[in-house]
């Protein structure tokens, strides 16, 4: 499949109290475990962040174009970097994504320039996909101080995907599950352990 897979891995991780990449909620880190998912399927994976404690994963790692932007931020410098039109765009704290689903909304972004998963009112957009057509549009908002994600999608051809389609690949609320506190960790352990009982 010709798409790069971006991973964002630049936030402060404030509220765990230590870098989200490497916690491990699986046999591996969450980041690895991310790079593990995504490598059969994406030939180019970037990781998104600022400094080069990744190294050692042998994947690109690249920094913001435009700091202290938060994701929209990552994101930019993400797309900046890969060699392919369309992307894949993931958070590393992410432990139970779905490649499947990844790759149908790649394939599915024919004529678009971003698909957003969209749970009834609440996008999805570290797990989402856009082109590098999206560029302009990014670099408009973050030069105007608009950090959020989705302040650049009235601006692109977007297409959002629901909770029915998603479901054709597994449960959404864990599919999106993201780690962000020590609490959330826990309860990503429980379910990893599940998984693996086969629950």
């Amino acid at each position: 499949m010709e798409a790069t897979a971006i991973i964002l891995a630049g936030g402060k991780s404030t509220r765990m109290g230590r870098n989200k990449a490497f916690v491990r909620v699986k046999e591996h880190k969450m980041l690895e475990g991310v790079i593990r998912v995504l490598n059969g399927e994406f030939p180019e994976i970037i990781v998104s962040a600022n400094d080069n404690l990744f190294d050692d994963l042998g994947v690109k790692t690249v920094p913001d174009i435009f700091p202290d932007h938060g994701p929209l931020g990552g994101i930019h410098a993400g797309l900046r970097t890969s060699s392919y039109a369309m992307n894949f765009l993931v958070a590393c704290d992410m432990p139970f994504i779905d490649v499947r689903l990844a790759v149908h909304m790649v394939k599915s972004a024919a004529g678009y320039d971003a698909v957003v998963p969209r749970l009834r009112k609440y996008y999805q957009p570290l797990f989402a996909v856009y082109s590098k057509t999206c560029l302009t549009a990014i670099e408009n908002h973050l030069k105007q101080g608009q950090n959020k994600i989705f302040s650049f999608y009235s601006d692109v051809k977007t297409r959002f995907i629901g909770i029915d389609e998603i479901g054709l690949f597994g449960d959404p609320e864990k599919i999106f599950f993201n780690v962000n506190t020590p609490v959330d960790l826990d309860l990503a352990k429980v379910m990893a352990g599940r998984e693996k009982d086969g629950c």
